[in-house]
C-alpha cells in the first residue's frame, strides 16, 4: 500500500514539474482546452450511451 502511495506521489510530482517547465502560455491554454474537451466528450458519450441503453431496455 505504501509503495502505491509513493508511486502516485512521484507521478504527481513529475506532472507538476512538466507543467512548470512549459514556458508558453499559449501551449498551457491549449492543453487546458484539450483536457476540458476530453472530459466533456467523455461525459457526453457516457450519457448518450446510457440513454441509448435505457431506450433499448424500455423497448423490450
Amino acid at each position: 500500500m505504501k509503495e502505491g502511495i509513493e508511486k502516485v506521489k512521484s507521478e504527481i510530482n513529475s506532472k507538476i514539474l512538466f507543467w512548470n517547465n512549459i514556458k508558453s502560455r499559449k501551449l498551457k491554454a491549449a492543453l487546458i482546452v484539450v483536457f476540458v474537451g476530453v472530459v466533456f466528450l467523455k461525459i457526453y458519450t457516457t450519457v448518450f450511451t446510457f440513454d441509448w441503453f435505457t431506450n433499448l431496455i424500455q423497448s423490450l
